[in-house]
């Protein structure tokens, strides 16, 4: 079985893959990712203490959209 690359892959595959990347490279530098049954979302600090929430899946699929 050939190894699934993300050339190779489904829209699906596609977003599931960068969704993932997405949680390692954010997850840095003030800002967090925080997951529950829903999924996974970026936490960005704001002022004021109060918090910026960011859907990994929706910024996936608009990634993905993007993307050739």
């Amino acid at each position: 079985m050939a190894t699934l690359t993300f050339a190779t892959a489904t829209t699906f595959q596609r977003i599931q893959m960068i969704e993932e990347a997405l949680e390692k490279v954010l997850d840095r530098g003030g800002m967090f990712v925080e997951g529950d049954h829903l999924g996974h979302y970026v936490l960005v600090p704001g002022g004021f203490d109060c918090a910026h929430e960011h859907s990994l899946h929706d910024i996936a699929r608009e990634l993905e959209a993007l993307l050739p």
